[in-house]
């Protein structure tokens, strides 16, 4: 192998190439040659590309969007640059060069000169990153509007669905559908409204004007027991026999005996709740203190005062005469109590307010609600499958709230699924315990009130009984709707024997009730039915005065809502 020379160069093997040829510019005649060759060379390539470059220009194809045939037309923005043509009037020009290619079937407007900011606030036009599109029309991308203020909203339109009506829309249509405006309706319910609290501020001073002492102990004959503390009633549907005696009393369902007026400690009982509820709603609507003192003044007299209280237990209310120890049915003598915890929500406010009452009243109901869960009177009345079993729920539940066992309260609504709505209403919405009754649809309308009552209690503590349906499809609006066509006709067809004929003025509040919670139109076409009679009645003094607008209103805004006692109106259902 031959030793490397060395002379090598130690430049990279590129440069070496060039080791022993002549440089460019070199004096040499041969250098002379060599750059005349190269010269040659770049002039002749430069000049055939020049060629080609005009000959391609002048002759070759069109601009893209100048061709005609088969190759689809651009879309007039576009759709990798500015969305908005800087010459906005150029697109409605006819005679514009670069717009022939637009097939156009009639005339375009006029130029209109706008100013970027008119064009994008301008209404019904949406512009994006294709041509423009009226204003809420669908597309590929999120469509921008632009709102009277300014402000731009986006519409996701990612997914290709069929739109649905919205609980909005369909509240929207409602509204625009009203025949009253909403100036209109804003008075009417100021009207309503001052007519409501008139009527109670009525009750609440005639309350307050009386000067009747409110005790079991007035009575002039006692119970069995011999204590004057305990409470009495007579049972409302017993009469005497034939014998010398009158004993034994016999049951005339449906026919109430007058001589149960004799002992007035259930009139009392029921006066002193309603006053105490009507007071404490007129203190609420007023902010009197007078109204506070008297209810402070009737709940010490019935429930605290050495002299004229009451023993925490109904053992002998219905009593039938002859008997040692009252009924079942006289439990319920006391099912309203929960207006005067309405009230007591109230009138806890004002500052002359004494700060012992309610823990002394919670004090006393502990040891009723005690007696009511273990005496043999109130079980039998809790299991009834009837309105007494449904009355003796709201009693209690309102009790347990009062005294804040909300566990226990909620306890009672959901047994009264199973136990009121599944056992005592059937597919079609009958009442069968209450139809049975010679009174039938008095008190097929009396138990639905109690449900109801029931169901707004239900409220407060997280049971939903207005929407339950059970097994066979029970609910309560089950019940009102097989009511409400014997409703509209006077009874007529009506399935059972009903001796005291058909009295619209409690099925109308419920009806009320019913469109507020379920807002089927029905109700409210039953309702401007009933209600003008009902009213002609009341103005002429042949029904007590009274308007259920605060329940409605409280229904309609509180229903599921409330999370507290004090917000019921109970007064207008019962």
């Amino acid at each position: 192998m031959k030793a490397r020379p060395s002379s090598v160069s130690v430049l990279p093997s590129h440069h070496s190439q060039f080791k022993d040829k002549p440089m460019l510019g070199d004096a040499s005649s041969n250098a002379a040659a060599g750059r005349w060759t190269l010269r040659k060379v770049i002039l002749g390539a430069g000049g055939l590309l020049f060629v080609y470059i005009t000959l391609t220009t002048i002759f070759g194809p069109g601009p893209e969007h100048q061709r005609k045939g088969p190759i689809q037309l651009r879309p007039e923005s576009d759709p990798y640059g500015d969305s908005v043509p800087k010459d906005r009037n150029a697109i409605y020009n006819n005679n514009n060069s670069n717009n022939k290619h637009r097939e156009q079937k009639e005339p375009l407007p006029e130029p209109i000169n706008l100013t970027p900011i008119e064009e994008e606030a301008e209404k019904g036009v949406v512009y994006g990153n294709e041509e423009p599109k009226e204003a809420g029309e669908k597309s590929g991308e999120d469509a921008v509007t632009v709102d009277d203020e300014g402000d731009a909203t986006f519409e996701d339109d990612s997914e290709e669905t069929e739109t649905e009506e919205t609980p909005l829309d369909k509240a929207t249509k409602a509204r625009l559908a009203a025949p009253a405006t909403y100036p209109e309706l804003l008075s009417a319910n100021r009207r309503e409204r001052d007519y409501a609290v008139a009527l109670i501020v009525k009750e609440a001073d005639l309350a307050m004007r009386s000067t009747r002492v409110y005790s079991v102990t007035l009575k002039n004959q006692t119970a069995p027991s011999g204590d004057i503390h305990d409470y009495l009633s007579l049972s409302k549907y017993y009469w005497p026999s034939k014998t010398e005696s009158g004993l034994p009393y016999i049951r005339r369902d449906g026919f109430v005996n007058p001589e149960i007026e004799t002992v007035e400690d259930y009139r009392l009982l029921r006066t002193m709740i309603r006053e105490v509820h009507m007071m404490g709603m007129a203190y609420h609507f007023t902010g009197d203190s007078a109204y506070a003192q008297k209810c402070a003044s009737r709940l010490r007299e019935w429930f605290l005062d050495e002299e004229t209280y009451m023993n925490p237990n109904i053992n002998y209310g219905s009593l039938q005469k002859g008997k040692k120890l009252g009924v079942r049915t006289g439990v319920l003598d006391m099912f309203t109590i929960f207006r005067v915890f309405d009230a007591l929500h109230y009138l806890k406010q004002d500052p002359s307010w004494p700060a012992d009452l309610i823990p002394s009243l919670q004090e006393w109901f502990k040891k009723y609600v005690q007696w009511l869960n273990t005496s043999s009177l109130a079980r039998l009345e809790r299991e009834g499958n009837n309105n007494h079993g449904t009355y003796y729920d709201v009693q209690v539940i309102g009790i347990y709230l009062f005294l804040g066992r909300t566990e226990d309260a909620r306890a009672v609504a959901k047994s009264a699924l199973k136990t009121r709505i599944d056992a005592q209403i059937e597919a079609d919405g009958r009442q069968p315990e209450e139809l049975a009754r010679k009174t039938s649809w008095y008190y097929s309308v009396f138990n639905l009130q109690a449900l109801m009552s029931l169901a707004r209690w239900g409220d407060d503590v997280g049971v939903d009984m207005w929407n339950y349906e059970g097994p066979e499809g029970q609910s309560i609006k089950k019940a009102v709707d097989f009511l409400l066509p014997y409703s509209l006709t006077n009874g007529k067809d009506w399935p059972v024997d009903n001796i005291k004929g058909f009295e619209m003025a409690d099925f109308l509040k419920c009806l009320q009730i019913a469109y507020t919670i379920w807002g089927d139109e029905k109700y409210m076409d039953a309702i401007k039915v009933l209600e003008p009679p009902v009213r002609e009645r009341m103005v002429a003094g042949g029904l007590k005065t009274i308007t259920t607008y605060m329940c409605d209103m409280s229904t309609l805004f509180e229903a599921g809502r409330r999370g507290g006692q004090g917000l019921i109106w109970h007064w207008c259902l019962t």
